[in-house]
């Protein structure tokens, strides 16, 4: 052994995070609805600041309902440094669609690229001077297209998690019946009586 332990952090790879999401403590309802929060600010252009919205979302509607926060900010990192370039780009694209754009989509991808190599700053500059309204639009659309179905199918999925939990689980009736440990006595034959 090279003596390096796998990484076992639970944000590592979106296998461990579905699972870590399927996991949580809460109402599958909570659950559902917190992916589903998670994942409409996730289809946002707002890398960066997501985290911050999901808890304000948080705290703004506690007197309403509730939704688990954890699971909204699992789900936000949908969008992150790998996935920013081809989720803006199809947000910009369906945003062209439905206003009008100042630049055509490969024009956008270019500059967007360009901004992205300079400061941290530069592509929300970018973003909110240059295209604020087709990529608000198009982010909208996405937005709401994902995070519609992402409800009932988390609601279900952890359902299903928690049913198949519990049928591995022995049942009472079964885990309070005790085990033989000594072999019972044989009864006497008819024949061997006195």
């Amino acid at each position: 052994m090279d003596g390096t332990a796998p990484d076992t952090r639970w944000w590592t790879s979106p296998r461990r995070l579905v699972r870590r999401l399927l996991s949580l403590d809460d109402s599958p309802h909570a659950i559902a609805l917190g992916t589903a929060i998670g994942m409409f600010v996730g289809m946002t252009p707002t890398v960066g600041i997501q985290m911050i919205l999901i808890v304000t979302i948080a705290a703004v509607t506690r007197p309403l309902f509730h939704f688990n926060r954890v699971a909204g900010l699992i789900t936000v990192y949908i969008s992150n440094p790998i996935t920013i370039m081809p989720l803006y780009a199809a947000f910009y694209y369906t945003g062209t669609l439905v206003v009008e754009a100042p630049m055509t989509p490969a024009e956008f991808q270019e500059q967007f690229e360009l901004a992205l190599d300079r400061s941290w700053l530069d592509p929300l500059r970018f973003i909110f001077q240059e295209v604020a309204w087709p990529m608000i639009a198009g982010s909208l659309l996405i937005a709401i297209a994902t995070s519609a179905p992402t409800y009932p199918i988390v609601r279900r999925l952890v359902v299903a998690r928690r049913r198949l939990a519990s049928d591995d689980e022995p049942t009472d009736a079964t885990a309070d019946t005790p085990v033989p440990t000594t072999p019972t006595p044989a009864q006497p034959s008819p024949d061997s009586r006195p």
